[in-house]
């Protein structure tokens, strides 16, 4: 994997409520004041555009989980209407985790998400992903079934992986899909991926010609290497997320006829 992800930690993650005149999260997590007010100021700065760039998916996925966009979600009140739609939770972690938990979360849908938030002095970008590129960016795909699906098996396969060339191929499918992915709806290219999301001038850099922008092609993407430190110079438009979906089943039937060979 070219990327670090997380994972969770395995411990007993408590649900979030509400205690005095601020929210206690996760293990005891609190958040102030100032870091409500920022989740706010990057749901409003990302709410002008996505209505009219976001694949419908993602829209219709942030309004069934009811996510509120003036405070940072209660992981509790986002799985009580998640887990019911497609079988996902969401799970706190604590940094970074070994790839190998971080998919066998994915296996058993569940999606780690830190915990920390931004500063409101890193508003435009940020290294490490923190809670409003996880949840925000992330969890609403998680309500679309065949997209619930597909990063399930996707999970499954990477668990089962032992060649690291393989799973190098499929960091990579991971990375021009769940995080910088673009699907085509009603014949116009839409934004689904974490990364655009929760980002300002990557999504913008889309609708102004930055990348040059292909049909989805399994090969060319788990064959192309990525940088997380530019601007994506080449992204790929699934025609749906079924082509997603069967992109993980043919990479499995591929890598199964070369262990019989």
């Amino acid at each position: 994997m070219e990327v670090a992800p997380k994972e969770s930690s395995g411990k007993n993650h408590e649900a979030l409520k509400m205690e005095g005149a601020g929210f206690i999260s996760h293990e005891g997590k609190t958040y102030r004041e100032e870091e409500n007010e920022t989740w706010k100021i990057l749901c409003q700065r990302r709410m002008e555009k996505l209505p009219k760039t976001a694949s419908k998916a993602w829209l219709q996925g942030l309004e069934k989980l009811d996510m509120p966009l003036d405070r940072i979600p209660l992981f509790d009140e986002l799985n009580e209407r998640l887990e019911p739609l497609t079988g996902w939770t969401v799970r706190a972690v604590d940094g970074f985790i070994p790839a190998e938990m971080f998919f066998g979360s994915m296996a058993r849908r569940e999606f780690p998400s830190t915990l920390e938030v931004r500063s409101q002095d890193s508003l435009e970008y940020i290294q490490e992903p923190d809670i409003f590129h996880d949840v925000f960016g992330h969890v609403p795909m998680h309500t679309d079934p065949v997209f619930a699906d597909f990063v399930q098996e996707y999970g499954q396969l990477a668990t089962e992986l032992e060649d690291q060339d393989k799973f190098d191929a499929l960091g990579r499918l991971w990375w021009y899909t769940v995080e910088f992915g673009l699907v085509e709806e009603d014949e116009e290219v839409k934004l689904y991926g974490s990364g655009h999301m929760s980002s300002f001038g990557e999504a913008d850099n889309v609708f102004i010609g930055g990348p040059e922008i292909r049909p989805f092609d399994l090969d060319e993407v788990i064959s192309t290497p990525f940088r997380i430190d530019i601007y994506q110079p080449v992204l790929w438009v699934a025609e749906g997320f079924e082509q997603l979906r069967d992109s993980v089943a043919e990479l499995r039937r591929r890598w199964a006829e070369e262990l019989e060979e």
